[in-house]
């Protein structure tokens, strides 16, 4: 690939459906081609991250845990980890997509966004990033990179 490609993720009903217990969240349940499809980016040159709204209760420590038991926490690089209850941003506000490019420390042409929601990727393209609506795509979409 050549040039480094950030790849950031939504967490629910993307990669995996959030687990309520009394209305908290206490877990995720992840989809089963998720772990596979994430291995399929394995060019050194494709760095992993999250951009997910989070309830506002939940810490960087928490929604940490909460990958790590999804079995998912170590695919992704620590510092493009953003959660709207730890950033004070949501995914409708083009803000924390910059905020996610300059951690990648790319141009956000070179920034991609995975999430099912039509609105959130509205946002992301106009802060600049390409857009799928799937893991699945996402990773046709990298293989593909000039």
């Amino acid at each position: 690939m050549g040039e480094r490609l950030a790849v950031f993720f939504d967490i629910g009903d993307t990669l995996a459906s959030p687990v309520l217990t009394g209305g908290q969240l206490s877990g995720l349940d992840v989809y089963p081609f998720v772990p596979e499809v994430l291995d399929g980016f394995g060019d050194p040159d494709v760095v992993l991250g999250l951009i997910s709204n989070t309830p506002a209760t939940e810490t960087a420590q928490s929604m940490r845990a909460f990958l790590d038991d999804a079995g998912l926490l170590d695919r992704f690089q620590d510092e493009l980890l953003l959660f709207s209850s730890v950033e004070g941003l949501d995914k409708s506000d083009p803000a924390f997509f910059d905020l996610a490019r300059q951690r990648a420390g790319v141009a956000a042409g070179r920034c991609l966004f995975v999430g099912e929601s039509e609105a959130e990727r509205t946002v992301a393209e106009a802060a600049g990033f390409m857009v799928s609506p799937h893991p699945l795509h996402a990773l046709h979409l990298v293989r593909e990179e000039p």
